[in-house]
C-alpha cells in the first residue's frame, strides 16, 4: 500500500509543507530514503525501525522507499522521524490512511517523542495550509499551541500517537488547550534598574532617547565608568512587545533551538544579547551550510549589546551594516536561501584606547562607516569620589519612571507613522522623504543645525541622525515642533573618533 503523510521543513523562520510517501515492494529488507534528506534524516532510519519494534508493532519485510517531496528542496531535522514511522506503518495496513494531520517529531529507540525545534513555525504553516489538526512531542505542545485555530495534539511516545489516530474520544485526552500570550511559562530576558546606575546623567538621558527612537547607541569610556551596567538597564525602559512581535521572535527562538532547551514556549519580554568579542562572522549574523539565525535575528524586537566593541574582528563588525540598514539577513547557500528578520537596538560599549592611555592609539576604534550608523554617541567618564561615597538608589529615578515616558514617546510615534500607512516604523527608521515630512525646524533651529553642520563637519548620514535624534527629543517632550533645545540636546550626541579620544 502506498502512503502519503505530511509534515513540514524550515526554510528560515517559516515553514513549507512536505509529504513523506512511503511505499513497500518486494526485494531485500532496506530503507531507502530520498528527497535532499541530510545525515539527520538519512539515520533516521535505524531510530524508526527501532521505535516501531519496541512499541510492538511489526516491521514490514521488504523494500521500504520513503520520498519526501519537493525533491529539489533541501531537508533537515530529527523532527521527520515521527512522519517516516507513520507513513511505513500505513504503508504495511497496520493503519489506516489519515488526512489533514501533519505530523513532527524525533522518536527514540524506544518510541518515545522528543521535542523538536522549530515547532512554532511548522505549526503556523499547517495552519496556513488549511491543516486542521498537527501532532507533536508532549514538550513541545504549549508552543505549538500559541497558533490559534488549529488542533494540536502532543504525545509522550509512537502508541499515543497511534492511539490518537484511532480513537477519537481518547484523542481529546491529547488535545492541548489555545495557550494565552500571557502564559506564565514565558522565557524572559532581566534587565538591571536605571535607579542603581552610579552618576553618568547624560548617559541616561542618552539611553532613555535610545529606547524612545530606537536609535543605536556608542559609549566610549574607561573601564569602571559603568558602560555595561547601563547597557544592562536597557531593556527595563523599552515598552513590551505586541503579541504580533512576541510570536516573530519565539519563531526564532524555535528554529534555533532555544525553546525546546529551556523549556518554554514563549519569548515575553524583549531580548538582550550579549556575544563575547570572539564570535565568528556567522555566529552573529547568522550561517552555515543548513543556515541557521545568528546573534542579530536572536535580538530582534530587542537589544544587541556588543562589549569590548573594539576587540570584535573588524569583518565581523562591518558586516553589521546591512542588518542595520535593512533590518532583516539574507543567507544564500547553493540549494537554499534563508532571511532572518534583525530589527534590533544595537548598543556598543568600547574603551577610548587599544593599549594603555600613555601609548595613545595607533588606529581607529571603529571604521567609518560603521562608527556612522550610531546616532548616539556619548563619552563616560570615570566615577567622582563623591558620586561614589554620597550614592543613594532611592533618590535616583527609576526604570519604571522613564519608561513612561518612553511609552509616550513611542505612543506619538506610532499615531504620527500610522496616519501615514508605516505601521511599526520608529523615528530610526526614517527615511530622507520621512525625514523632510516630520522633521520641519523653525528658522533658528535650521540655522543652529547649519552652524553643527560645518562646525562637526558632519556627513550626510550623520545630519540625517541628528534631525532623526532630535525628532524623538521633541516626542519625549510631547512637542509637535523640533525646536532650538531639541536640536542643540542632538547635537551633542555627534561626537567624532578623534573628539572622543581627546576626552581621554
Amino acid at each position: 500500500m502506498f502512503a502519503n503523510v505530511s509534515s513540514g521543513a524550515l526554510i528560515g523562520i517559516n515553514a513549507q509543507q512536505v509529504s513523506v510517501e512511503v511505499d513497500i515492494s518486494r526485494g531485500l529488507p532496506q530503507v531507502l530514503i530520498v528527497g535532499l534528506p541530510d545525515a539527520s534524516i538519512s539515520e533516521a532510519k535505524e531510530r524508526v525501525k527501532a521505535a516501531i519494534k519496541t512499541s510492538g508493532f511489526d516491521i514490514p519485510l521488504g523494500r521500504i522507499v520513503v520520498n519526501m517531496a519537493p525533491a529539489d528542496l533541501r531537508k533537515e531535522g530529527s523532527h521527520f522521524d515521527l512522519p517516516i514511522a507513520i507513513g511505513i506503518l500505513i504503508s504495511s495496513g497496520q493503519l489506516k490512511p489519515v488526512k489533514n494531520i501533519w505530523f513532527v517529531g524525533e522518536l527514540s529507540l524506544s518510541g518515545e517523542l522528543k521535542p523538536s525545534h522549530g515547532i512554532l513555525p511548522i505549526t503556523a504553516a499547517a495552519k496556513a495550509h488549511g491543516i486542521e489538526s498537527i501532532i507533536v512531542p508532549k514538550g513541545n505542545g504549549k508552543e505549538a499551541s500559541l497558533i490559534k485555530g488549529i488542533k494540536v495534539y502532543a504525545a509522550n511516545s509512537l502508541n499515543e500517537v497511534v492511539e490518537i489516530l484511532i480513537d477519537q474520544n481518547r484523542a481529546d485526552q491529547f488535545l492541548v488547550p489555545e495557550q494565552a500570550f500571557d502564559a506564565n511559562d514565558g522565557l524572559e530576558f532581566k534587565g538591571q534598574d536605571l535607579k542603581y546606575v552610579k552618576g553618568q546623567y547624560q548617559a541616561k538621558r542618552a539611553l532613555e532617547i535610545a529606547a524612545a527612537g530606537g536609535h543605536n547607541l556608542l559609549f566610549v569610556g574607561e573601564p569602571g565608568g559603568g558602560k555595561s551596567m547601563l547597557a544592562g538597564c536597557l531593556p527595563t525602559i523599552l515598552p513590551p512587545m505586541t503579541q504580533e512581535m512576541a510570536l516573530e521572535v519565539t519563531k526564532i527562538y524555535s528554529v534555533a533551538g532555544h525553546l525546546a532547551s529551556s523549556g518554554k514556549s514563549l519569548i515575553r519580554t524583549r531580548p538582550f544579547r550579549s556575544p563575547h568579542h570572539s564570535i565568528s562572522g556567522a555566529g552573529l549574523i547568522g550561517g552555515g551550510s543548513n543556515p541557521k539565525p545568528g546573534e542579530v535575528s536572536l535580538a530582534h524586537h530587542g537589544v544587541l549589546f556588543l562589549d569590548e566593541l573594539a576587540e570584535f574582528d573588524k569583518r565581523t563588525l562591518d558586516n553589521l551594516r546591512q542588518p542595520i540598514e535593512s533590518g532583516e539577513v539574507m543567507i544564500a547557500r547553493a540549494r537554499l536561501s534563508a532571511q532572518y528578520p534583525s530589527r534590533f537596538l544595537l548598543i556598543g560599549a568600547c574603551n577610548p584606547y587599544t593599549g594603555t592611555k600613555s601609548k595613545s592609539v595607533n588606529r581607529l576604534v571603529l571604521s567609518a562607516p560603521l562608527w556612522d550608523r550610531f546616532g548616539l554617541i556619548v563619552w563616560v567618564p570615570s566615577l567622582k569620589a563623591e558620586e561614589l561615597i554620597d550614592f543613594d538608589s532611592e533618590k535616583q529615578e527609576s526604570s519604571e519612571s522613564v519608561r513612561e515616558r518612553v511609552f509616550i514617546a513611542w505612543e506619538n510615534q506610532r499615531q504620527r507613522y500610522e496616519k501615514a500607512g508605516h505601521i511599526g516604523m520608529n523615528n530610526a527608521q526614517m527615511r530622507p522623504k520621512d525625514i523632510k515630512e516630520y522633521c520641519q525646524l523653525s528658522e533658528s533651529a535650521q540655522s543652529l543645525l547649519k552652524r553643527a553642520v560645518t562646525d562637526l563637519a558632519l556627513t550626510g548620514r550623520t545630519y540625517d541622525h541628528v534631525l532623526r535624534v532630535s525628532r524623538t527629543i521633541a516626542d519625549l517632550a510631547s512637542s509637535q515642533s523640533i525646536e532650538d533645545e531639541h536640536i542643540a540636546e542632538a547635537v551633542q550626541y555627534r561626537v567624532s573618533q578623534e573628539a572622543i579620544l581627546s576626552m581621554g
